[in-house]
Order: structure tokens, then C-alpha cells, then sequence
């Protein structure tokens, strides 16, 4: 009789987990896009190809006086079927339109904020932009020191002493300042494209330190402080979305691309000129290749 009850109880709390799981799965995951036309999903892929959930991570200085133009601009793709990532980076002196007039893009956050920056990329890439992440200097400071530094393969001398940037190269364990200072250092051969891979690098080491196994039992409290440190219409719920995908993105390979384009001096200024025929190229091959001819 007694085994009887056991085996009845264990039934009651197996139905109770599994209830609770599936409630959970479903609760905790991204906003479904709106159902499209086979005619609409095909004209997006040939556009560009960023058909997801999509986020644009800005980066700001955040000094006084100097949160006028984004240092950093990011659109990130994710796939929550998949748990496939893409990060797109678009270097600041890229020419575009904004408010009818070229400008560097960098210039929109400066006219209007993110909702003009969005705007901009938005109407440029032809893609629907769901939330935005502003992050300052302060903010990725404070996250990378929150789970004690990042390991970072420094690849040339970094030397910019009135920026407070001093790295030496070769393998090491970076604090926040640090980092900061290596996210921002431009003086490569590549300039701000060289830039731009880096914070794809960041983002994607700080992503695997914080869901390492040891951080795993601090990730309420680090999406807590991600969310009083940033800028972010993301919910809470769509964090924990994005932290469960994180996992078996990172598995999967992040796709990280750089804007192609060129350097082209137009009026005594230099911009970066965009070139989204090859863009809509490289996304439409796999993504080891597409990497591979980027970087």
C-alpha cells in the first residue's frame, strides 16, 4: 500500500515538473515575428538576410560631453529556432542618409537618439530592428569586472596614454579597464574595421564568461545589473530568452561580419562607403566561408 502511494506521489510530482518546464519553455522565449508571404521571405533574404529577432547594441562614450555619437554600432540577429547568432557590426564612419542628408552614421544618435539611429539602420538594411542595448564605457566596465575579467589574446602593442590605453601583446587576463581600452585602440592597419572585430570578439568572450559554469548561480543577479547599467527597451523575460539561446549559439558559432565597403574621401571628409551588394553575398553563404572572406 505504501509503495503504492510512493509511486502515485512521484507520478503527481513528475506531472507538476514537467508542467512547470513546459510552462517555463514557453513563457521564456523570443517574440514570434509576424507571419510572411513565401514572396516576402524571399525579397528579406535577398535584401539582407537579418529575418530573426533583432537587437542593435550602440555604444557610447558616456563622459561628460560625450554622448552625443556612438562609437559602437551593432546589429545582432538571433534565431530562436536554431540558436543560431549573427553579429553585424557597421563601422561609425559609414555614409549614409539621415534626415535626407549624407552623414556618418554615427551622426544619427546625435540628431535623434536611437530612435532616428534605428531608423537609420532600419530603413539602410531594409530590416525590422524588435529592441536596441545602449551600453557606455561605465556599463562594459562594470560587466566585465562583475565576473572577475576576460581572457584576451592582445595581437599588437596598444599605446595611447592620454585615451588610458597601455596593453602589451600576447595572452592575458583583462579587467574592465582593460578591455575597455582594447575595444576602443584603432591605431592597426585596419583602423576602425580592426576596431569593430574586436568588440565582436568581446562580445562574444564576455558571453562565454558569463554563462561559464561557474557564473551560471550569479546570472539572475547579472541580468539584474545588466539592466541597471544599460539602456534597454528588453524585457526581463526576453533576457532569460536570450540567455537559454545563448548557450548553443555560442555551441553553434556566432557569425560575426563587418559592413564591407571602402574608405572614400568625399568633400575633404573620409567615410567608410558601404557596399550591401556584397553584404547580401556574404550572407547568403555559409557561415565559416562568409567569416572567412570578411576577416
Amino acid at each position: 500500500m505504501l509503495n503504492s502511494k510512493l509511486k502515485k506521489v512521484a507520478a503527481v510530482v513528475a506531472v507538476v515538473l514537467c508542467l512547470g518546464y513546459v510552462t517555463y519553455d514557453f513563457y521564456f522565449r523570443l517574440p514570434v515575428k509576424r507571419a510572411q508571404t513565401a514572396e516576402q521571405k524571399e525579397s528579406a533574404k535577398l535584401k539582407v538576410g537579418f529575418d530573426k529577432f533583432n537587437v542593435l547594441v550602440l555604444g557610447i562614450d558616456g563622459r561628460e560631453n560625450l554622448n552625443d555619437r556612438t562609437d559602437t554600432i551593432i546589429l545582432a540577429s538571433v534565431d530562436g529556432k536554431t540558436s543560431e547568432a549573427q553579429l553585424l557590426s557597421i563601422p561609425r564612419d559609414t555614409r549614409l542618409k539621415i534626415k535626407g542628408s549624407w552623414n556618418k552614421v554615427n551622426a544619427a544618435y546625435a540628431f535623434g537618439g536611437v530612435d532616428l539611429t534605428k531608423k537609420t539602420i532600419s530603413e539602410f538594411l531594409d530590416v525590422t530592428i524588435d529592441r536596441y542595448v545602449v551600453v557606455d564605457f561605465n556599463s562594459l566596465v562594470d560587466m566585465v569586472d562583475e565576473v572577475d575579467g576576460i581572457e584576451v589574446n592582445v595581437p599588437v602593442r596598444m599605446y595611447v596614454p592620454l585615451e588610458g590605453i597601455d596593453l602589451k601583446p600576447g595572452q592575458q587576463h583583462l579587467n574592465g579597464q582593460q578591455v575597455l581600452a582594447y575595444t576602443r585602440f584603432r591605431g592597426t592597419s585596419e583602423g576602425d574595421i580592426g576596431r569593430a572585430k574586436r568588440q565582436q570578439e568581446v562580445i562574444t568572450l564576455l558571453a562565454k564568461k558569463i554563462l561559464s559554469v561557474s557564473n551560471l548561480p550569479q546570472l539572475p543577479h547579472l541580468i539584474s545589473i545588466f539592466r541597471e547599467d544599460v539602456e534597454t527597451d528588453l524585457s526581463v523575460k526576453e533576457l532569460v530568452a536570450l540567455a537559454r539561446i545563448a548557450p548553443d549559439a555560442l555551441d553553434n558559432g556566432i557569425s560575426t561580419l563587418v559592413l564591407p565597403g571602402k574608405n572614400k574621401k568625399i568633400d575633404e571628409i573620409w567615410y567608410w562607403e558601404p557596399d550591401v551588394a556584397a553584404l547580401a553575398k556574404l550572407l547568403t553563404i555559409p557561415i565559416t566561408k562568409a567569416v572567412a572572406l570578411v576577416h
